[in-house]
């Protein structure tokens, strides 16, 4: 199961290496925030902000081993994509029943793997951003995990939108980018061990709400930035991918 499981997840980074290389520029803020993993660490790392598809794949372009990222079901309904990411260890989320995804996270982090899930609710794939979630919060705090918070955004102007049929023959969004600076900031973790081990909703959200304020932050930092140095900026390539990698 582990060599299958390793075998897709590198398909998927070779595809993703090559895509960002033609595609984007990664620029990194905070890597001194995520420290080497110790021995029997348990890591969920928490994407506080998103707005496109291939923000999985800027993810796994910049891995250096497999992890697992709890995602829309919609990618595992197209064909030949939706069996790659399930070999790899991904897991669909099912909003109309989440109780087995959940389950399957707390199995993948008790196991080691690195879990990714995203903070917010909503369709990311379109662009709309709904209310903080505790989802990831939880999972983190079931299993003692650590949660490391990551932000990431392409450019808005360079975010490309549209949607392929599934097997079904529905039709899936996503959303991809193009030609864009990306960027990924590594926030300092948060730990749980201060919550009792009957939290309650309102413990974890309280949680969630101090995470997306921390997002809403980092996001008015890059508003800025573009607009106090967007000569600076312009002037940078935007292809190349990343010239570090990561072990989450």
């Amino acid at each position: 199961m582990t060599n299958s499981r390793d075998a897709a997840f590198k398909v998927l980074n070779i595809y993703a290496t090559i895509w960002m290389w033609a595609n984007a520029r990664v620029v990194p803020r905070g890597l001194l925030e995520l420290p080497p993993k110790k021995a029997n660490e348990k890591r969920v790392y928490l994407v506080l902000n998103h707005s496109t598809t291939y923000d999985a794949i800027a993810l796994i372009h910049l891995s250096k081993e497999p992890f697992t990222i709890l995602m829309d079901d919609g990618a595992f309904k197209v064909p030949i994509v939706g069996r790659i990411l399930r070999k790899a260890g991904f897991i669909p989320l099912d909003k109309s029943d989440s109780k087995t995804s959940v389950a399957a996270c707390i199995d993948a982090v008790n196991e080691g793997r690195p879990l990714f899930v995203s903070l917010h609710d909503g369709s990311m794939t379109c662009g709309e951003k709904g209310r903080p979630r505790t989802g990831g919060i939880r999972i983190a705090h079931r299993t003692g995990a650590t949660i490391y918070p990551i932000f990431v955004k392409a450019e808005e102007e360079c975010i490309r939108r549209s949607s392929i049929k599934g097997a079904d023959g529905s039709a899936n969004p996503f959303s991809t980018f193009k030609n864009s600076l990306y960027f990924i900031d590594f926030l300092p973790p948060v730990d749980l061990s201060s919550l009792h081990p009957d939290a309650s909703y309102e413990d974890y959200f309280k949680v969630a709400l101090s995470l997306d304020e921390k997002a809403e932050e980092v996001g008015k930092y890059y508003e800025s930035l573009a607009s106090d140095h967007g000569d600076l900026m312009s002037s940078l390539s935007r292809w190349g991918g990343a010239r570090f990698r990561v072990a989450w």
